[in-house]
């Protein structure tokens, strides 16, 4: 019980009143009947064994993580927050993206250069100092809709000088808020040099990083799964040749993505020709030594 309360102490004004208006929004989204049936869809692909397995997964990998964070002092119970926040917003989006992994070059580099930024010193900062509750919940929708007004004014070239007075409004936010963390962080110096927050600082790239080689994984099983469904399609009539095949490749590639995805990409034509083992290993022997 004491933990739960503890939990509970950790939301500052502005997480307080992010989740007041998302509770709003729930509310009104939920009386509206085609939005309702839109979420419903949502929550039931969500549902699906694929998807839903692989989200316990994660959570159960996640957990695997927080326990050994927490042998060796860096987690505890007061992060439990934090961890929730990262699992939503980091984890579970990038598992979203993981088509991204097969795809895109460097995506894992990006992933490891985007948690090294000094932006996120920045970022650190002003989530620590927030304003009082009532200055929060008039401000959270008026970013809101700022935001909303500068993303929406983009989608068409005539609206552009709309999107660019929004842009500069939110600029303006954005330096107000950082010179009144700074400010906050020069009158407060010693209660911010803390082990309790430097621990809030470094667990979510810490969490990340320790997040990539599940996401690694998940991407590698994707990239055979979608391979072999396409063999399976070009040569449904000789099931012992597509097990062969499916065979030799996984000895080829095993856990070597970058050179799986070269090999998926590049192979599609002869794949399509094999009829026999010797086609197979051909194949193999033509892409793997590229």
């Amino acid at each position: 019980m004491d933990k739960l309360i503890t939990f509970f102490q950790q939301f500052n004004a502005r997480e307080i009143a992010i989740i007041c208006w998302l509770f709003i929004f729930i509310l009104w989204a939920f009386s509206q009947k085609n939005i309702r049936n839109s979420l419903f869809g949502i929550l039931k692909s969500l549902f699906q064994i694929k998807i839903l397995s692989v989200i316990i997964a994660a959570i159960i990998y996640t957990g695997l993580i927080v326990l050994l964070l927490a042998k060796i002092g860096i987690w505890e119970w007061i992060l439990l927050k934090d961890t929730i926040y990262w699992f939503l917003a980091v984890a579970f989006v990038l598992l979203m993206n993981t088509n991204k992994v097969n795809q895109e070059n460097g995506f894992f580099i990006k992933i490891l250069k985007d948690n090294l930024k000094v932006i996120l010193v920045l970022e650190f900062i002003l989530t620590l100092y927030t304003f009082n509750l009532i200055t929060e919940i008039i401000l959270v929708p008026i970013l809101v809709f700022i935001g909303a007004m500068s993303a929406v004014s983009g989608l068409k070239k005539e609206y552009l000088p709309v999107k660019k007075i929004f842009d500069f409004i939110l600029s303006l936010i954005g330096i107000f808020f950082i010179v009144f963390a700074i400010g906050k962080v020069f009158g407060d110096f010693q209660n911010i040099m803390t082990s309790q927050n430097l621990k809030t600082f470094i667990l979510p790239p810490l969490l990340t990083v320790a997040f990539i080689p599940f996401v690694y994984f998940f991407a590698l099983i994707m990239a055979y799964e979608t391979l072999f469904v396409r063999l399976s399609i070009f040569n449904k009539n000789d099931p012992a040749l597509i097990k062969f095949t499916k065979r030799k490749i996984i000895r080829a590639y095993h856990l070597n993505l970058p050179k799986l995805n070269r090999f998926a990409k590049e192979s599609t034509q002869d794949l399509m020709k094999i009829s026999a083992k010797k086609d197979v290993n051909a194949i193999i022997k033509k892409y793997f030594e590229k």
